[in-house]
């Protein structure tokens, strides 16, 4: 069973053939990371903390619809946390953000699962990421919580470390907080834009120096997505030797690239659930995998957020959504 635990938004996305017109969707890194699990039939249960106000009923809704599992989910009595998405001409989503006292940053210990209540649901993993732990103060209170269970190597942690620059983060405290997170995890997701404002690298700059300082000597799993480019695996061998490599796309006419990135997670977590990959002692299990079954797992993943990208919205693929078109490939 997969953990995500998140924010839930709503994201007002506009209308790209009508200026000024949106439509309200429930969104959230980590909503679409648990609705993508959901849809292909994933375990898994969402911890969020849901507004009580009319989006927040909105939020619940589509959740439940989605059979997403909603067993710890808080009611908060903050507002729902809001998003402005307008899409260029290429599908790519622009954001501007409504998070002050919103209802997902206020995390507490006493919110969040004990060690007792993950035993009981056969926790396998952890996915957080995005603004979840970026925005205080319940961002270092996961941190504690997640860094504990990393201790424990009782389950297998990821980090989607999708940045957003449009709330004005400053770079040098965002970087020495996504290499914090990163030193506790053990399965990382992120863009080469990600990286690349990160460490304030010119577009196009190769980021594998980046991602192998990340790594250093464990057994830490790296995937990079480069949006059509396809995406870059990098992991050390058994003998420690550094291996890369990419996966292509799948090439599409992209509607838009919300939750791309999301689905992409879900269906990577998905599979090496499906084959226990991931719970106690993770870096044993990643590592035992070979590169041939991850390139599987991520070409497969990479599959699933393409279609994502065909549809308006984040609107990831139901297992048969995704088993028909890999028939056809």
């Amino acid at each position: 069973m997969i953990l995500v635990i998140g924010e839930a938004l709503i994201d007002l996305i506009e209308n790209r053939y009508q200026a000024g017109s949106f439509n309200a969707i429930v969104g959230g890194a980590n909503a679409n990371v648990s609705i993508a699990l959901a849809r292909r039939g994933t375990p898994q249960q969402f911890l969020a903390r849901i507004s009580g106000d009319g989006f927040g009923k909105i939020i619940r809704e589509k959740l439940k619809s989605n059979n997403v599992g909603l067993d710890y989910v808080v009611d908060a009595k903050e507002q729902t946390t809001m998003v402005t998405v307008s899409i260029d001409s290429n599908g790519v989503p622009s954001y501007s953000f409504y998070v002050n006292g919103t209802a997902d940053w206020g995390w507490t210990p006493q919110e969040l699962p004990t060690d007792a209540d993950l035993e009981n649901l056969h926790a396998t993993a952890i996915q957080f990421g995005c603004l979840t732990m970026a925005m205080g103060p319940g961002n270092l209170v996961i941190e504690d919580w997640a860094r504990e269970h990393y201790k424990q190597k009782s389950v297998t942690i990821s980090h989607d470390i999708n940045m957003r620059p449009a709330l004005g983060f400053e770079r040098n405290h965002e970087r020495l907080r996504v290499e914090r997170i990163n030193d506790i995890s053990h399965i990382i997701k992120a863009s080469d834009e990600d990286i690349h404002w990160l460490y304030d690298m010119a577009d196009g700059e190769d980021v594998d120096k980046v991602v192998w300082k990340w790594i250093g000597d464990s057994a830490r799993h790296v995937f990079i997505t480069r949006g059509g480019d396809g995406v870059s695996v990098y992991r050390l061998a058994a003998d420690g030797s550094r291996t890369r490599f990419d996966v292509a796309s799948r090439k599409i006419n992209v509607v838009d690239t919300v939750g791309a990135g999301d689905t992409f997670c879900a269906n990577l977590l998905g599979q090496l659930s499906d084959v226990d990959a991931l719970g106690t002692d993770p870096f044993d299990r990643l590592q035992n995998l070979s590169d041939d079954v991850i390139r599987e797992f991520v070409w497969t993943a990479g599959i699933a957020a393409s279609i994502t990208c065909e549809r308006a919205g984040a609107e990831p693929p139901t297992k048969a959504d995704l088993d028909a078109v890999l028939a056809t490939l």
